[in-house]
C-alpha cells in the first residue's frame, strides 16, 4: 500500500506513516515496490484481515471521530470477523463524538461503507456498537437489508450504496429525512425517494407486459432499486431466477418512443392549449396498455377516438 516516508514518533521512538489511522495503512512502498512496515504488524494484519488502531484506539478517536466510522469501513472492504475487540470498545465508548461530526464527512463515510463487495459482518459490527442509532436513526428495516445483502453475494450483482440505504428505510419520509439530515445530493435525493414508492406493484412472477409498462413509468433505475427491494422481502427462495431475470431484461430493454407529436394532435382537431396534453396522455396511456405497438395508424385512429371523445 503506497504512502508517505514514515515519521519519527518522539514518545515512543518508533516509526509510524505520517497519519496512519490503522496498522495496516501505515504500510508503505518504495518506487522500487519494496514494502516497507513501520508498526511491525501491518503485513500480518493484511494477511489475516485484522483492522487494528496505530497505538491507543481511544486517542486515535479522539483525534478524529471520523475514524470510529472508518474502522468499520476498513473492516467492510479489508477486514476479517472476529474484529479487533480493543478497537470495537473504543468505537462504542466514544460513538457520541460522532455527532459533531459535519453532515457531508459522516455521509462520505457511510457511501463507502455500503460501496464494499460485502459489508454485512461491518454493519452487524456498527450496529452492536450503537453507532447506527447516533448516525442513521432513520434506519429501521434491517432485517430487509440485510437480506438484500444476501441476495448480491449469491446472485453476483452490483453493489449499490443508495439501493442498499433505500431497503434500510421504512418509507418516502424516512427517505426525505436521511436526505436533508446527512445533505445528500438532489440526484442521490431524488433517487432514494423513487426507489420506495409504491405506486407501481413489482412482484417477481410480474408478466413481460407488465414488466413493461412498470419500466416504461418507473425508468430502469428505479424499476431496477424496487425490484431488489421487493426481492429482499421476498419469503420465496425459489423465486431468486424469476427476480433475477426483472433486473436482466431491464437491463436490455429500450423503452421506446410515443411516435406522436403535439402537431398532429392539433392537426386532429384539438385546439392548442391544455387539450393537446390532455390527449396526449390519454393516447400514451391507451399505448402502454397495448405493450407499445409500432403501429402509426392505429396510433392515428386511437388519437381521433380520444379527440372526438374529449370534445
Amino acid at each position: 500500500m503506497a504512502g508517505a516516508p514514515p515519521s519519527h514518533s518522539p514518545k515512543t521512538g518508533t516509526k509510524t506513516r505520517s497519519a496512519a489511522i490503522f496498522r495496516l495503512n501505515a504500510l508503505y512502498a518504495s518506487a522500487d515496490g519494496a514494502v516497507f512496515d513501520p508498526t511491525g504488524e501491518g503485513v500480518a494484519d493484511a494477511k489475516a484481515g485484522r483492522i487494528v488502531f496505530v497505538g491507543d484506539p481511544e486517542t486515535r478517536l479522539r483525534e478524529d471521530h471520523l475514524r470510529n466510522l472508518r474502522f468499520f469501513r476498513f473492516n467492510a472492504w479489508y477486514g476479517r470477523p472476529p474484529f479487533d475487540a480493543a478497537g470495537l470498545a473504543a468505537c462504542a465508548k466514544l460513538r457520541d463524538g460522532l455527532k459533531d461530526l459535519s453532515a457531508e464527512r459522516v455521509w462520505k463515510e457511510i457511501k463507502k461503507l455500503l460501496s464494499a463487495p460485502d459489508p454485512r459482518a461491518a454493519i452487524e459490527a456498527l450496529a452492536g456498537a450503537g453507532i447506527d442509532r447516533i448516525v442513521v436513526p432513520e434506519v429501521t428495516m434491517a432485517a430487509r437489508k440485510m437480506a438484500l445483502l444476501g441476495i448480491e453475494s449469491d446472485f453476483l450483482l452490483e453493489p449499490d450504496p443508495i439501493t442498499r440505504l433505500a431497503a434500510a428505510l421504512p418509507d418516502q419520509a424516512a427517505a426525505r429525512a436521511i436526505a436533508v439530515r446527512l445533505k445528500l445530493s438532489n440526484e442521490e435525493r431524488d433517487r432514494l425517494v423513487s426507489a420506495l414508492g409504491t405506486d407501481e406493484r413489482i412482484v417477481s412472477y410480474m408478466s413481460v407486459r407488465e414488466m413493461r409498462r412498470a419500466l416504461y413509468r418507473l425508468g430502469q433505475r428505479t424499476f431496477a432499486d424496487r425490484v431488489k427491494l421487493a426481492w429482499a422481502e421476498d419469503a420465496n427462495p425459489k423465486a431468486g431466477t424469476q427476480w433475477r431475470a426483472l433486473l436482466e431484461h431491464a437491463a436490455v430493454w429500450t423503452p421506446p418512443k410515443l411516435p406522436l407529436t403535439g402537431d398532429e394532435v392539433m392537426a386532429a382537431g384539438v385546439p392548442a392549449g391544455p387539450k393537446v396534453g390532455e390527449v396526449m396522455r390519454e393516447v400514451e396511456a391507451w399505448w402502454i396498455d397495448a405493450d407499445f405497438p409500432d403501429d402509426k395508424l392505429s396510433i392515428v385512429e386511437r388519437l381521433k377516438a380520444v379527440a372526438q371523445g374529449l370534445g
